[in-house]
């Protein structure tokens, strides 16, 4: 995708949930402390990544298409910071809780229709998001954070692909967040703009191969490798980096480095940690 060469290499970004309890501090630090801003998900004001969109109890509310949902909490304080310190490359992060896992939330058995119908609702709300950066000048990058995606897969991996085609096309670049197990053939067919996965979990020879297959076709990875409930992977960062770039041989130019995933449920100061943890190693990496 041409949009994200203009990205540094080993960009930094944050996989989406931070700590904190006031928009204006979580902005601040999504644009300040990494080289990819994003809008920042604030599970302790919106609920987890389900509840934020569907409500504290999918089973109850239950879900329609004409369902409202405000602005998360973030998003005006991001849209301030993104005035005061514009990314020099000129792109933005947004992220979704993925269609099929909203589904599953609702019933584990959810056709994969009812996936695609959510994800026409999403990306119907995240296409006023992408409106306003595009008047703004920048560039959106929507990625979709599907952690139930290998237990879907499973059944219906003919279907994801389907599912998240409303939101492949709302912004001009997309991508998808795994914390789980990745069904490496499913995300080769969708050939997302950008992968992010937890390399913590180790990358198998399968996994190698489809990386590889990937970054040949376009697509950029962004590693994981700060787990941000265990700070021991802290001191690892850099050897599990290497030692995956040596299996893979993807360049920097290929490569972002984020956190296995957001740090929501941690402590501020853990957040800055792991901000400063991917800072030191980018910086090393270039």
């Amino acid at each position: 995708m041409a949009v994200l060469e203009r990205l540094p290499a080993w960009a930094t970004t944050g996989v989406g949930s931070l700590p904190h309890t006031e928009g204006r501090t979580a902005a601040a630090q999504a644009v300040k402390a990494y080289d990819l801003p994003f809008c920042p998900q604030l599970p302790r004001l919106e609920g987890d990544m389900v509840a934020e969109w569907l409500g504290a109890d999918p089973a109850r509310c239950g879900w329609s298409p004409d369902r409202d949902r405000q602005r998360p909490r973030g998003w005006e304080w991001l849209l301030r910071q993104l005035t005061l310190r514009p990314p020099a490359h000129g792109i933005v992060k947004l992220q979704v809780t993925g269609p099929l896992t909203l589904a599953r939330a609702l019933d584990e058995h959810a056709p994969v229709g009812l996936a695609r119908e959510i994800a026409v609702w999403l990306a119907a709300n995240v296409a006023e998001q992408v409106d306003v950066l595009a008047d703004r000048g920048l560039d959106a990058l929507l990625v979709i954070d599907e952690p139930t995606l290998s237990a879907v897969a499973a059944v219906a991996a003919e279907g994801v692909e389907a599912a998240w085609g409303p939101l492949r096309v709302v912004a001009p670049a997309w991508g998808v967040h795994l914390c789980c197990a990745v069904p490496w053939d499913v995300v080769e067919r969708a050939a997302p703009d950008v992968v992010s996965f937890d390399l913590t979990l180790g990358l198998d020879d399968d996994g190698a191969g489809a990386v590889r297959r990937l970054v040949a076709g376009g697509t950029r990875i962004a590693w994981g490798v700060v787990a941000p409930h265990r700070p021991d992977t802290d001191t690892d960062a850099a050897d599990v980096l290497n030692a995956a770039i040596a299996r893979t041989g993807v360049a920097g130019t290929s490569s972002l480095l984020t956190p296995t995933c957001g740090t929501g449920r941690m402590a501020p100061r853990r957040e800055v940690a792991v901000s400063g943890v991917l800072a030191g190693l980018a910086r090393a990496c270039r």
